[in-house]
Protein backbone atom coordinates (compact mmCIF):
# COMPACT_ATOMS: atom_id res chain seq x y z
CA UNK A 1 0.00 0.00 0.00
CA UNK A 2 1.33 2.76 -0.97
CA UNK A 3 1.01 6.36 0.82
CA UNK A 4 2.30 9.88 -0.08
CA UNK A 5 3.94 8.21 -3.23
CA UNK A 6 5.74 5.57 -0.60
CA UNK A 7 5.26 2.61 0.98
CA UNK A 8 3.46 2.40 3.89
CA UNK A 9 5.42 -0.18 5.41
CA UNK A 10 8.93 1.34 6.55
CA UNK A 11 10.23 -2.06 5.78
CA UNK A 12 9.33 -2.34 2.25
CA UNK A 13 10.00 1.18 1.85
CA UNK A 14 13.54 0.85 2.94
CA UNK A 15 14.10 -2.74 0.89
CA UNK A 16 12.95 -0.61 -2.14
CA UNK A 17 15.40 1.82 -1.18
CA UNK A 18 18.21 -0.60 -0.92
CA UNK A 19 16.75 -2.09 -4.08
CA UNK A 20 16.70 1.47 -5.84
CA UNK A 21 20.42 2.23 -4.83
CA UNK A 22 22.42 1.54 -7.89
CA UNK A 23 19.87 2.21 -10.32
CA UNK A 24 18.89 5.70 -8.80
CA UNK A 25 22.43 6.43 -8.32
CA UNK A 26 23.42 5.61 -12.08
CA UNK A 27 20.12 7.49 -13.18
CA UNK A 28 21.64 10.82 -10.99
CA UNK A 29 24.69 10.97 -12.55
CA UNK A 30 23.19 10.61 -16.15
CA UNK A 31 21.04 13.87 -15.25
CA UNK A 32 23.93 15.77 -13.76
CA UNK A 33 26.13 15.20 -16.87
CA UNK A 34 23.02 16.28 -19.29
CA UNK A 35 22.87 19.11 -16.39
CA UNK A 36 26.90 20.24 -16.40
CA UNK A 37 26.00 20.44 -20.68
CA UNK A 38 22.88 21.69 -20.27
CA UNK A 39 24.54 24.98 -17.63
CA UNK A 40 26.70 25.72 -20.37
CA UNK A 41 24.29 27.40 -22.25
CA UNK A 42 23.35 29.42 -19.55
CA UNK A 43 27.12 30.30 -18.41
CA UNK A 44 26.99 31.52 -22.59
CA UNK A 45 24.01 34.12 -21.59
CA UNK A 46 26.67 35.26 -19.38
CA UNK A 47 28.28 37.31 -22.66
CA UNK A 48 25.38 38.90 -23.25
CA UNK A 49 23.96 40.38 -20.61
CA UNK A 50 27.31 40.91 -18.64
CA UNK A 51 30.08 43.04 -19.01
CA UNK A 52 33.42 40.78 -19.62
CA UNK A 53 34.78 41.45 -16.53
CA UNK A 54 31.94 40.61 -14.63
CA UNK A 55 31.45 37.43 -16.29
CA UNK A 56 35.44 36.60 -15.63
CA UNK A 57 35.45 38.03 -12.01
CA UNK A 58 32.14 37.30 -10.87
CA UNK A 59 29.62 34.76 -12.88
CA UNK A 60 32.63 32.40 -14.15
CA UNK A 61 33.67 31.32 -10.61
CA UNK A 62 29.82 31.24 -9.44
CA UNK A 63 29.07 28.78 -12.38
CA UNK A 64 32.08 26.96 -11.63
CA UNK A 65 30.91 26.01 -7.97
CA UNK A 66 27.79 24.46 -10.03
CA UNK A 67 30.23 22.37 -11.58
CA UNK A 68 32.15 21.43 -8.26
CA UNK A 69 28.74 20.61 -6.67
CA UNK A 70 27.95 18.61 -9.99
CA UNK A 71 31.50 16.36 -9.24
CA UNK A 72 31.24 15.71 -6.15
CA UNK A 73 28.02 14.66 -6.01
CA UNK A 74 28.89 12.04 -9.02
CA UNK A 75 31.24 10.65 -6.79
CA UNK A 76 29.54 9.87 -4.11
CA UNK A 77 29.97 5.96 -2.98
CA UNK A 78 26.91 3.74 -4.08
CA UNK A 79 26.52 2.85 -0.69
CA UNK A 80 23.65 3.28 1.52
CA UNK A 81 24.98 4.96 4.36
CA UNK A 82 26.02 7.73 1.73
CA UNK A 83 22.40 7.95 0.49
CA UNK A 84 21.30 11.38 3.06
CA UNK A 85 24.88 12.87 1.31
CA UNK A 86 24.04 12.34 -2.18
CA UNK A 87 20.29 13.39 -1.38
CA UNK A 88 21.66 16.81 0.24
CA UNK A 89 24.38 17.39 -2.39
CA UNK A 90 21.56 16.97 -5.02
CA UNK A 91 19.17 19.52 -3.21
CA UNK A 92 21.85 21.73 -2.20
CA UNK A 93 23.23 22.13 -5.97
CA UNK A 94 19.13 22.60 -7.09
CA UNK A 95 19.25 25.44 -4.88
CA UNK A 96 22.86 26.60 -5.78
CA UNK A 97 21.50 26.81 -9.29
CA UNK A 98 18.06 28.38 -8.46
CA UNK A 99 19.97 31.12 -6.81
CA UNK A 100 22.71 31.88 -8.94
CA UNK A 101 19.32 31.84 -11.76
CA UNK A 102 17.53 33.80 -9.99
CA UNK A 103 19.54 36.06 -8.55
CA UNK A 104 20.51 36.97 -12.23
CA UNK A 105 17.23 39.11 -12.63
CA UNK A 106 18.46 41.32 -10.08
CA UNK A 107 21.97 41.90 -11.29
CA UNK A 108 21.19 42.47 -15.23
CA UNK A 109 19.07 45.67 -14.45
CA UNK A 110 17.19 45.64 -17.66
CA UNK A 111 13.42 45.02 -16.60
CA UNK A 112 10.44 42.76 -16.49
CA UNK A 113 11.81 41.63 -19.93
CA UNK A 114 14.44 39.84 -18.15
CA UNK A 115 13.01 38.30 -15.20
CA UNK A 116 10.42 36.74 -17.68
CA UNK A 117 13.81 35.46 -19.18
CA UNK A 118 14.79 34.01 -16.27
CA UNK A 119 11.39 32.64 -15.49
CA UNK A 120 11.98 30.24 -18.00
CA UNK A 121 15.85 28.94 -16.73
CA UNK A 122 13.91 29.00 -12.87
CA UNK A 123 11.20 26.34 -14.96
CA UNK A 124 14.17 24.23 -16.25
CA UNK A 125 15.73 24.00 -12.96
CA UNK A 126 12.29 23.20 -11.10
CA UNK A 127 11.64 20.43 -13.84
CA UNK A 128 15.03 18.87 -12.91
CA UNK A 129 14.50 19.13 -9.49
CA UNK A 130 11.57 16.70 -10.41
CA UNK A 131 13.64 14.33 -12.35
CA UNK A 132 16.58 13.70 -10.46
CA UNK A 133 15.12 12.10 -7.87
CA UNK A 134 11.64 10.69 -8.93
CA UNK A 135 11.28 8.15 -5.67
CA UNK A 136 11.74 10.62 -3.55
CA UNK A 137 8.91 13.15 -4.82
CA UNK A 138 8.07 14.09 -1.07
CA UNK A 139 11.31 15.83 -1.06
CA UNK A 140 10.79 17.20 -4.62
CA UNK A 141 7.46 19.35 -4.52
CA UNK A 142 7.91 21.07 -1.58
CA UNK A 143 11.36 22.59 -3.19
CA UNK A 144 10.08 22.91 -6.53
CA UNK A 145 7.12 24.91 -4.86
CA UNK A 146 9.19 26.88 -2.86
CA UNK A 147 11.63 28.13 -5.51
CA UNK A 148 8.90 29.04 -7.73
CA UNK A 149 7.00 30.96 -5.16
CA UNK A 150 10.33 33.12 -3.81
CA UNK A 151 11.25 33.77 -7.42
CA UNK A 152 7.91 35.53 -8.90
CA UNK A 153 7.37 36.54 -5.38
CA UNK A 154 10.58 38.19 -4.15
CA UNK A 155 13.06 38.04 -7.35
CA UNK A 156 10.71 39.43 -10.26
CA UNK A 157 9.03 42.43 -8.31
CA UNK A 158 12.70 43.29 -7.60
CA UNK A 159 13.97 43.07 -10.94
CA UNK A 160 11.00 45.64 -11.82
CA UNK A 161 8.92 42.79 -13.40
CA UNK A 162 5.06 43.84 -14.45
CA UNK A 163 2.16 42.62 -13.54
CA UNK A 164 1.04 40.84 -16.48
CA UNK A 165 5.05 39.40 -16.98
CA UNK A 166 4.58 38.05 -13.33
CA UNK A 167 0.98 36.38 -14.14
CA UNK A 168 2.83 34.94 -17.26
CA UNK A 169 5.19 33.53 -15.15
CA UNK A 170 3.09 32.23 -12.71
CA UNK A 171 1.55 30.23 -14.82
CA UNK A 172 5.14 29.33 -16.56
CA UNK A 173 5.79 28.36 -12.83
CA UNK A 174 2.54 26.63 -12.28
CA UNK A 175 2.98 24.20 -14.94
CA UNK A 176 6.23 23.09 -14.54
CA UNK A 177 5.51 21.95 -10.80
CA UNK A 178 2.57 20.38 -12.12
CA UNK A 179 4.15 18.68 -14.38
CA UNK A 180 7.20 17.63 -12.88
CA UNK A 181 4.89 16.52 -9.70
CA UNK A 182 2.76 14.20 -11.79
CA UNK A 183 5.73 12.68 -13.76
CA UNK A 184 7.81 12.44 -10.68
CA UNK A 185 4.94 10.89 -8.63
CA UNK A 186 3.86 8.63 -11.92
CA UNK A 187 7.63 7.56 -11.61
CA UNK A 188 7.64 6.60 -8.06
CA UNK A 189 4.19 5.01 -8.42
CA UNK A 190 5.58 2.88 -11.49
CA UNK A 191 8.84 2.26 -9.42
CA UNK A 192 7.21 0.65 -6.42
CA UNK A 193 4.74 -1.02 -8.30
CA UNK A 194 7.15 -2.68 -9.89
CA UNK A 195 9.28 -4.09 -7.17
CA UNK A 196 5.97 -5.07 -5.36
CA UNK A 197 5.61 -7.44 -8.63
CA UNK A 198 9.27 -8.04 -8.65
CA UNK A 199 9.12 -9.63 -4.91
CA UNK A 200 5.67 -11.09 -5.42
CA UNK A 201 7.59 -12.79 -8.13
CA UNK A 202 10.37 -13.68 -6.07
CA UNK A 203 8.01 -15.09 -3.38
CA UNK A 204 6.53 -17.20 -5.88
CA UNK A 205 9.74 -18.59 -7.73
CA UNK A 206 10.92 -19.18 -3.81
CA UNK A 207 7.61 -20.78 -3.11
CA UNK A 208 7.60 -22.80 -5.86
CA UNK A 209 11.48 -24.01 -6.22
CA UNK A 210 10.80 -25.26 -2.26
CA UNK A 211 7.47 -27.38 -3.62
CA UNK A 212 9.69 -28.67 -6.24
CA UNK A 213 12.70 -29.70 -3.74
CA UNK A 214 9.75 -31.31 -1.83
CA UNK A 215 7.79 -32.66 -4.37
CA UNK A 216 11.85 -34.45 -5.81
CA UNK A 217 11.90 -35.66 -2.55
CA UNK A 218 8.80 -37.27 -2.13
CA UNK A 219 9.10 -38.64 -5.63
CA UNK A 220 12.30 -40.62 -4.53
CA UNK A 221 10.70 -41.19 -1.40
CA UNK A 222 7.64 -43.01 -3.63
CA UNK A 223 10.37 -44.54 -6.00
CA UNK A 224 12.47 -46.11 -3.01
CA UNK A 225 8.73 -47.80 -1.92
CA UNK A 226 7.75 -48.83 -5.54
CA UNK A 227 11.00 -50.57 -5.84
CA UNK A 228 10.13 -52.12 -2.64
CA UNK A 229 7.36 -52.91 -3.47
CA UNK A 230 8.37 -54.44 -6.88
CA UNK A 231 10.36 -56.79 -4.62
CA UNK A 232 8.13 -57.74 -2.38
CA UNK A 233 5.70 -58.58 -5.03
CA UNK A 234 8.54 -61.09 -6.70
CA UNK A 235 8.34 -62.81 -3.18
CA UNK A 236 4.83 -63.09 -3.62
CA UNK A 237 5.00 -64.40 -7.08
CA UNK A 238 7.74 -66.73 -5.99
CA UNK A 239 5.61 -68.03 -3.25
CA UNK A 240 2.76 -68.59 -5.65
CA UNK A 241 4.19 -70.56 -7.82
CA UNK A 242 5.33 -72.70 -4.85
CA UNK A 243 2.08 -73.02 -3.47
CA UNK A 244 0.36 -73.29 -6.92
CA UNK A 245 3.29 -76.35 -7.46
CA UNK A 246 2.36 -77.97 -4.25
CA UNK A 247 -1.42 -77.69 -5.05
CA UNK A 248 -1.09 -79.60 -8.12
CA UNK A 249 0.80 -82.12 -6.60
CA UNK A 250 -1.78 -82.68 -3.91
CA UNK A 251 -4.65 -82.68 -6.58
CA UNK A 252 -2.88 -85.73 -8.58
CA UNK A 253 -1.68 -87.58 -5.64
CA UNK A 254 -5.22 -87.47 -3.62
CA UNK A 255 -8.78 -87.36 -4.12
CA UNK A 256 -10.86 -84.48 -3.61
CA UNK A 257 -12.15 -85.60 0.21
CA UNK A 258 -8.03 -85.75 0.97
CA UNK A 259 -7.42 -82.31 -0.89
CA UNK A 260 -10.50 -80.66 1.37
CA UNK A 261 -8.85 -82.15 4.27
CA UNK A 262 -5.49 -80.47 3.53
CA UNK A 263 -7.15 -77.19 2.05
CA UNK A 264 -9.10 -76.73 5.63
CA UNK A 265 -5.67 -77.65 7.81
CA UNK A 266 -3.83 -75.07 5.87
CA UNK A 267 -5.73 -72.54 4.03
CA UNK A 268 -6.83 -70.43 6.65
CA UNK A 269 -3.08 -70.45 7.82
CA UNK A 270 -1.47 -69.82 4.15
CA UNK A 271 -4.47 -68.54 2.14
CA UNK A 272 -4.67 -65.65 4.90
CA UNK A 273 -1.50 -64.12 4.30
CA UNK A 274 -1.48 -64.58 0.56
CA UNK A 275 -5.37 -63.76 0.00
CA UNK A 276 -4.49 -60.07 1.78
CA UNK A 277 -1.08 -59.90 0.14
CA UNK A 278 -2.77 -60.33 -3.03
CA UNK A 279 -5.67 -58.26 -1.78
CA UNK A 280 -2.89 -55.01 -0.97
CA UNK A 281 -0.98 -55.66 -3.98
CA UNK A 282 -4.18 -55.38 -6.66
CA UNK A 283 -4.63 -51.97 -4.68
CA UNK A 284 -1.27 -50.80 -4.71
CA UNK A 285 -0.97 -51.28 -8.27
CA UNK A 286 -3.71 -49.34 -9.28
CA UNK A 287 -2.38 -46.86 -6.33
CA UNK A 288 0.95 -46.66 -8.44
CA UNK A 289 -0.60 -46.27 -11.88
CA UNK A 290 -3.10 -43.21 -10.71
CA UNK A 291 0.25 -41.87 -8.96
CA UNK A 292 2.29 -41.81 -12.02
CA UNK A 293 0.01 -40.48 -13.86
CA UNK A 294 -0.58 -37.30 -11.91
CA UNK A 295 3.33 -37.11 -11.43
CA UNK A 296 3.49 -37.42 -15.54
CA UNK A 297 1.09 -34.63 -15.80
CA UNK A 298 2.02 -32.63 -13.07
CA UNK A 299 -1.32 -32.25 -11.34
CA UNK A 300 0.11 -34.22 -8.36
CA UNK A 301 -1.08 -32.55 -5.40
CA UNK A 302 -0.29 -31.90 -1.72
CA UNK A 303 -3.21 -34.10 -0.16
CA UNK A 304 -2.89 -36.53 -3.13
CA UNK A 305 0.24 -37.09 -2.59
CA UNK A 306 0.07 -37.92 1.17
CA UNK A 307 -2.89 -40.41 0.80
CA UNK A 308 -0.85 -42.15 -1.64
CA UNK A 309 2.00 -42.16 0.59
CA UNK A 310 -0.23 -43.74 3.55
CA UNK A 311 -1.25 -46.34 1.65
CA UNK A 312 1.89 -47.09 -0.07
CA UNK A 313 3.35 -47.38 3.42
CA UNK A 314 0.57 -49.09 5.09
CA UNK A 315 0.02 -52.02 2.45
CA UNK A 316 3.68 -51.80 1.92
CA UNK A 317 4.00 -53.17 5.60
CA UNK A 318 1.25 -55.34 5.36
CA UNK A 319 2.66 -57.19 1.79
CA UNK A 320 6.04 -57.56 3.86
CA UNK A 321 4.31 -59.06 7.14
CA UNK A 322 2.18 -61.27 5.20
CA UNK A 323 5.04 -62.47 2.46
CA UNK A 324 6.97 -63.34 5.67
CA UNK A 325 4.60 -65.65 6.76
CA UNK A 326 3.72 -67.22 3.68
CA UNK A 327 7.19 -67.99 3.11
CA UNK A 328 7.13 -70.13 6.03
CA UNK A 329 3.89 -71.96 5.37
CA UNK A 330 4.98 -72.93 2.53
CA UNK A 331 8.59 -73.92 3.36
CA UNK A 332 6.50 -75.77 6.04
CA UNK A 333 3.81 -76.65 3.93
CA UNK A 334 4.63 -80.60 3.79
CA UNK A 335 4.82 -81.05 7.31
CA UNK A 336 1.41 -79.43 7.98
CA UNK A 337 -1.65 -81.81 7.45
CA UNK A 338 -4.43 -80.05 10.06
CA UNK A 339 -5.24 -77.10 11.49
CA UNK A 340 -2.95 -76.32 14.59
CA UNK A 341 -5.78 -76.10 16.29
CA UNK A 342 -3.66 -75.51 19.64
CA UNK A 343 -1.48 -72.42 18.89
CA UNK A 344 -4.11 -70.90 17.14
CA UNK A 345 -6.98 -71.10 19.56
CA UNK A 346 -7.68 -67.96 22.17
CA UNK A 347 -10.57 -65.75 23.92
CA UNK A 348 -11.61 -62.64 21.62
CA UNK A 349 -14.34 -60.51 21.31
CA UNK A 350 -15.89 -60.89 17.88
CA UNK A 351 -16.85 -57.53 17.13
CA UNK A 352 -13.58 -55.88 17.79
CA UNK A 353 -12.05 -58.80 15.82
CA UNK A 354 -14.31 -58.11 12.67
CA UNK A 355 -13.06 -54.54 13.06
CA UNK A 356 -9.34 -56.10 12.77
CA UNK A 357 -10.25 -57.91 9.62
CA UNK A 358 -12.18 -55.06 8.27
CA UNK A 359 -9.52 -52.93 8.80
CA UNK A 360 -6.72 -55.28 7.48
CA UNK A 361 -8.64 -55.05 4.38
CA UNK A 362 -8.75 -51.23 4.14
CA UNK A 363 -6.33 -51.24 1.19
CA UNK A 364 -8.83 -53.32 -0.57
CA UNK A 365 -11.88 -51.50 0.08
CA UNK A 366 -10.34 -48.37 -0.46
CA UNK A 367 -10.55 -48.81 -4.35
CA UNK A 368 -14.28 -49.78 -4.54
CA UNK A 369 -17.42 -48.00 -4.54
CA UNK A 370 -18.99 -50.41 -2.09
CA UNK A 371 -19.86 -50.41 1.49
CA UNK A 372 -19.05 -52.72 4.54
CA UNK A 373 -21.60 -52.34 7.23
CA UNK A 374 -21.27 -54.29 10.99
CA UNK A 375 -24.22 -54.85 13.65
CA UNK A 376 -22.64 -56.69 16.27
CA UNK A 377 -23.40 -56.52 19.94
CA UNK A 378 -20.54 -55.47 22.26
CA UNK A 379 -19.05 -58.31 25.15
CA UNK A 380 -19.24 -61.43 22.85
CA UNK A 381 -16.71 -63.36 24.07
CA UNK A 382 -15.26 -66.03 21.53
CA UNK A 383 -12.98 -69.13 21.99
CA UNK A 384 -12.23 -70.34 19.09
CA UNK A 385 -9.72 -70.20 15.86
CA UNK A 386 -9.71 -66.31 15.33
CA UNK A 387 -7.42 -67.31 12.22
CA UNK A 388 -9.84 -69.39 10.67
CA UNK A 389 -12.66 -66.61 11.62
CA UNK A 390 -10.73 -64.07 9.69
CA UNK A 391 -9.85 -66.14 6.20
CA UNK A 392 -13.88 -66.84 6.43
CA UNK A 393 -14.99 -63.34 6.33
CA UNK A 394 -12.09 -62.32 4.23
CA UNK A 395 -13.57 -65.03 1.76
CA UNK A 396 -16.82 -64.05 2.04
CA UNK A 397 -15.86 -60.20 1.28
CA UNK A 398 -13.60 -60.85 -1.70
CA UNK A 399 -15.93 -63.44 -3.42
CA UNK A 400 -18.95 -60.35 -2.98
CA UNK A 401 -16.82 -58.03 -4.45
CA UNK A 402 -15.75 -60.39 -7.58
CA UNK A 403 -19.09 -62.24 -7.86
CA UNK A 404 -21.74 -59.86 -6.34
CA UNK A 405 -21.49 -56.00 -7.79
CA UNK A 406 -21.56 -55.36 -11.86
CA UNK A 407 -18.54 -52.72 -12.84
CA UNK A 408 -21.21 -49.58 -12.56
CA UNK A 409 -23.08 -51.14 -9.59
CA UNK A 410 -22.23 -49.28 -5.91
CA UNK A 411 -23.25 -52.12 -3.30
CA UNK A 412 -23.72 -52.41 0.48
CA UNK A 413 -21.98 -55.71 2.36
CA UNK A 414 -23.33 -56.09 5.75
CA UNK A 415 -22.10 -58.35 8.64
CA UNK A 416 -24.68 -58.94 11.31
CA UNK A 417 -24.44 -60.77 14.13
CA UNK A 418 -26.65 -62.60 17.35
CA UNK A 419 -26.23 -64.64 20.06
CA UNK A 420 -28.49 -67.68 19.98
CA UNK A 421 -29.23 -69.87 23.32
CA UNK A 422 -26.77 -72.71 23.66
CA UNK A 423 -23.63 -70.77 23.79
CA UNK A 424 -24.22 -70.12 20.12
CA UNK A 425 -23.54 -67.17 17.90
CA UNK A 426 -25.22 -66.39 14.26
CA UNK A 427 -22.92 -64.41 11.77
CA UNK A 428 -24.47 -63.36 8.93
CA UNK A 429 -22.92 -61.97 5.71
CA UNK A 430 -25.15 -60.44 3.33
CA UNK A 431 -24.80 -58.40 -0.43
CA UNK A 432 -27.39 -56.63 -2.10
CA UNK A 433 -25.85 -57.80 -5.17
CA UNK A 434 -27.20 -59.30 -8.45
CA UNK A 435 -27.39 -63.01 -6.65
CA UNK A 436 -26.63 -66.23 -7.85
CA UNK A 437 -28.50 -68.77 -10.47
CA UNK A 438 -30.77 -71.20 -8.83
CA UNK A 439 -28.30 -73.57 -11.20
CA UNK A 440 -25.48 -73.21 -9.51
CA UNK A 441 -26.40 -73.36 -5.93
CA UNK A 442 -25.68 -77.05 -5.21
CA UNK A 443 -22.19 -76.32 -6.39
CA UNK A 444 -21.30 -73.49 -4.76
CA UNK A 445 -19.01 -75.33 -2.06
CA UNK A 446 -17.51 -77.41 -4.57
CA UNK A 447 -13.80 -77.09 -4.71
CA UNK A 448 -12.45 -75.30 -7.88
CA UNK A 449 -15.98 -74.57 -9.15
CA UNK A 450 -16.03 -70.76 -10.26
CA UNK A 451 -17.98 -68.52 -13.12
CA UNK A 452 -14.83 -66.22 -13.47
CA UNK A 453 -11.90 -67.88 -14.07
CA UNK A 454 -11.00 -64.92 -16.26
CA UNK A 455 -10.71 -62.18 -13.47
CA UNK A 456 -8.76 -65.07 -11.30
CA UNK A 457 -11.09 -67.13 -9.23
CA UNK A 458 -9.46 -70.41 -8.02
CA UNK A 459 -12.59 -72.02 -7.39
CA UNK A 460 -11.43 -72.98 -3.55
CA UNK A 461 -12.99 -69.45 -1.92
CA UNK A 462 -16.20 -71.00 -0.81
CA UNK A 463 -14.77 -74.53 -0.29
CA UNK A 464 -12.80 -73.15 1.78
CA UNK A 465 -15.24 -71.07 4.06
CA UNK A 466 -17.23 -74.17 4.10
CA UNK A 467 -14.05 -76.48 5.81
CA UNK A 468 -12.71 -73.97 7.85
CA UNK A 469 -16.31 -73.13 9.16
CA UNK A 470 -17.44 -77.09 9.75
CA UNK A 471 -13.89 -78.19 10.47
CA UNK A 472 -11.57 -75.71 11.88
CA UNK A 473 -14.95 -73.86 13.89
CA UNK A 474 -17.44 -76.79 14.30
CA UNK A 475 -20.41 -74.52 12.93
CA UNK A 476 -23.11 -74.95 10.32
CA UNK A 477 -23.20 -72.74 7.42
CA UNK A 478 -25.78 -72.23 4.83
CA UNK A 479 -26.75 -70.24 1.65
CA UNK A 480 -29.98 -68.51 0.54
CA UNK A 481 -30.11 -66.32 -2.48
CA UNK A 482 -32.27 -64.94 -5.58
CA UNK A 483 -31.08 -63.25 -8.77
CA UNK A 484 -31.33 -59.34 -8.54
CA UNK A 485 -31.41 -59.94 -4.57
CA UNK A 486 -28.28 -60.56 -3.36
CA UNK A 487 -26.74 -63.42 -1.65
CA UNK A 488 -27.02 -63.98 2.42
CA UNK A 489 -24.76 -66.39 3.75
CA UNK A 490 -25.02 -67.38 7.76
CA UNK A 491 -23.13 -69.26 9.82
CA UNK A 492 -23.92 -70.60 13.33
CA UNK A 493 -21.04 -71.05 15.28
CA UNK A 494 -19.98 -72.27 18.98
CA UNK A 495 -18.86 -69.50 21.08
CA UNK A 496 -16.63 -71.91 22.55
CA UNK A 497 -15.45 -74.74 21.22
CA UNK A 498 -16.11 -78.10 23.52
CA UNK A 499 -12.72 -79.59 24.76
CA UNK A 500 -13.37 -82.99 23.40
CA UNK A 501 -13.58 -81.66 19.80
CA UNK A 502 -10.18 -80.01 20.58
CA UNK A 503 -8.59 -82.90 21.49
CA UNK A 504 -10.11 -85.05 18.70
CA UNK A 505 -8.92 -82.23 15.86
CA UNK A 506 -5.62 -82.15 18.14
CA UNK A 507 -5.05 -86.47 17.40
CA UNK A 508 -6.10 -86.11 13.76
CA UNK A 509 -3.52 -83.77 13.40
CA UNK A 510 -0.98 -86.04 14.82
Amino acid sequence: MLKFAEFADRAMEQDFRQHMLEAEAKGLRRNLLALAIFYLMAASLDFVYFSLETVLTVMMPLRGIVYVLIIATMLVPVKTKFVGLRYGLVLLTMTYIWAITSAGALLIHRGGQVGLTVSFFVMIVVLMNYLFLPTRVIYMIPWGVAASGLYIGLFMPASGATASQMSTATVMQSLANIFGAFTAYQLSTLRRMEFQRLRALQAEQARLKEANTELLRREAIIANQRDELAHKVSELEEAQQQLGETRNSLTQAEKLASLGRLVAGVAHELNTPIGIALTAITHLEDVVTSLDKAVAAGKLTRSQLTEHQGTLRDSAHLVHTNIGRAAELVQSFKRVAVDQASEERRDFLLGAYIDEVLQSLAPRLRGEPHRVLVECPTGIHMDSYPGALFQVLTNLIINALIHAFGPDRQGTMKITVRELPDDQVELRFQDDGKGVPASNMDRLFEPFFTTNRARGGSGLGLHIVFNLVTQSLQGVISVSSAEGRGTCFTLTLPRHLPREEVVALERAAG
